[in-house]
């Protein structure tokens, strides 16, 4: 998909961070917006004005993922208003730092809900539309805990490891229907997803990665436009994450020894 004049996107999570910025990325190449947010009103509507005054269409609606009516309200709202989706970007996400050991089955339901559960049910309801117009790019915002499991991390690696193979699956099965299809794998973006991070049994700290590692939302965007221009199948975006994905796929042993570091150092944090 080269050209993206006047095709129509569906952010989700579409406030803050990653996916504000894909959002006006998206707008600065011609293209009109779906936005969607849980609750940050005030966030989505200063991201809209961004996108209004660059003279493009954008409509906002409110909508938690994790619940299967609001995305069937959502996706039934984008296709009234704008005749149709070219693109859809699952960015809504959750993050939570917590040995399983303390991670509570209401923890594991929040986190799948909204990083696992929100993306399928948005492609359920778009997918078909998407194949019967024989067009269409799904992107799926995962983690680079989709790739590897990290200490503390085992709701939000099943949650992101579940929607990288979901993706897999996806771009094989709708290739025919020249739908493209892209797994997005961040390390650490400078984002609200770190404020809003539950944390149980470690100080707070914890969830706030070291500066050297961020990479601006901005950044993410540019390289998502990129991936979907190209139907890129998977994109892994930061160095840290980058170096952490070849790691394990070099030296599984290496990768386990630096897991068993980051636990050390995560114990050393504990309330």
């Amino acid at each position: 998909m080269r050209d993206l004049k006047n095709k129509v996107v569906l952010v989700t999570g579409a406030a803050t961070g990653i996916g504000e910025a894909t959002a006006i990325a998206f707008a600065r190449e011609g293209c009109d917006l779906i936005l969607c947010t849980r609750k940050n009103a005030e966030g989505l509507k200063a991201t809209a004005e961004k996108i209004k005054g660059m003279g493009r269409k954008v409509i906002t609606v409110m909508a938690d993922v994790s619940k299967r009516e609001d995305v069937e309200k959502l996706c039934q709202t984008a296709l009234k208003e704008m005749g149709k989706v070219d693109i859809l970007v699952n960015n809504a996400g959750v993050a939570m730092i917590a040995e399983i050991k303390d991670t509570s089955l209401e923890d594991y339901e929040r986190v799948m809900g909204v990083n696992f559960w929100g993306p399928v049910y948005t492609i359920h309801y778009l997918l078909p539309h998407m194949i019967e117009r024989k067009s269409g790019h799904i992107v799926n915002v995962s983690s680079a805990a989709g790739l590897l499991g990290a200490p503390a991390g085992g709701a939000y690696a099943a949650s992101k490891f579940g929607l990288v193979g979901l993706t897999e699956v996806l771009r094989t099965e709708v290739e025919r229907f020249n739908i493209g299809v892209t797994a997005v794998c961040p390390s650490v973006v400078r984002s609200d997803i770190w404020n809003a991070t539950t944390v149980k049994g470690f100080k707070k700290e914890v969830a706030e990665p070291p500066a050297i590692f961020r990479m601006t939302p901005e950044a993410a965007a540019k390289q998502i436009i990129r991936a979907v221009k190209w139907n890129q199948a998977l994109l892994v975006v930061t160095t840290h994450a980058k170096v952490l994905y070849h790691m394990k796929r070099i030296s599984p042993a290496l990768t386990r020894q630096v897991g068993r570091v980051m636990l050390k150092d995560f114990l050393r944090k504990k309330e």
